[in-house]
């Protein structure tokens, strides 16, 4: 079989995602300006149930995957420093971001500040790596795609791959090309990115709840 055989539990989660798509669509028609620049700013509802669909990922694992092994561990602890990054904790105890590097070149901040916020965020691109080393092997080289687990885990890192994209094509256009946009065009942009991006920890925990009724890559 090449491709996994989906169940009713998919085709309800299925419908779910083309709801939400369809809704991200309708929203940049029907929303007032204040309201839709609102709705997809960093302190937005979108923004905020993006933190709170990381926990729920975090704690499907510690709920749903047994054993709890280090590997799962490892992920619980990336999705809640994906759940604190959305926080903006990566820069509400610094004078800056500790994940961009005109911090540490020009921000104004103490030496000692400087190399504790390097410690953390270089863990936090190791545990990223190690995540992403693991994914890629069970996808890969254990055959992982072709499981429903599989599907899912594809699906969401696709997606939020395409919302990065969508988020830097007007800004690629307009620098490289000299191609503005219609105003209409980057309210699109905003919703999906947003969207997508909030979607993706909840694709994230139905793969992960699933994964244990077959191809399991946590435990």
């Amino acid at each position: 079989m090449i491709f996994p055989r989906f169940q009713v539990s998919d085709i309800r989660v299925a419908w779910a995602l083309i709801a939400m798509i369809l809704l991200l669509a309708v929203l940049p028609l029907i929303l007032p300006e204040a309201s839709f620049r609102y709705a997809f700013s960093e302190q937005g509802p979108f923004e905020r149930i993006s933190i709170v669909a990381w926990l729920i990922a975090a704690f499907t694992i510690v709920a749903r995957i047994r054993p709890l092994g280090m590997r799962a561990w490892g992920f619980v602890v990336l999705f809640a420093g994906f759940a604190a990054r959305e926080a903006d904790w990566h820069k509400a105890f610094t004078a800056d971001s500790i994940l961009k590097t005109n911090y540490y070149k020009h921000a104004a901040a103490p030496l000692g500040e400087k190399i504790i916020g390097f410690i953390v965020a270089l863990a936090f691109l190791a545990l990223i790596a190690y995540v992403g080393i693991v994914v890629l092997r069970f996808l890969f080289l254990q055959g992982g795609w072709k499981s429903r687990s599989g599907f899912w885990l594809m699906l969401g890192t696709a997606l939020v791959v395409i919302g990065k994209v969508v988020d830097r094509a007007p800004a690629v256009l307009a620098e490289e090309y000299g191609v503005v946009l219609l105003p209409i065009v980057g309210h699109y942009v905003a919703a999906f990115e947003e969207g997508l991006e909030m979607l993706h920890p909840l694709i994230m925990a139905w793969s992960i709840w699933i994964s244990q009724e077959e191809r399991r890559y946590l435990s």
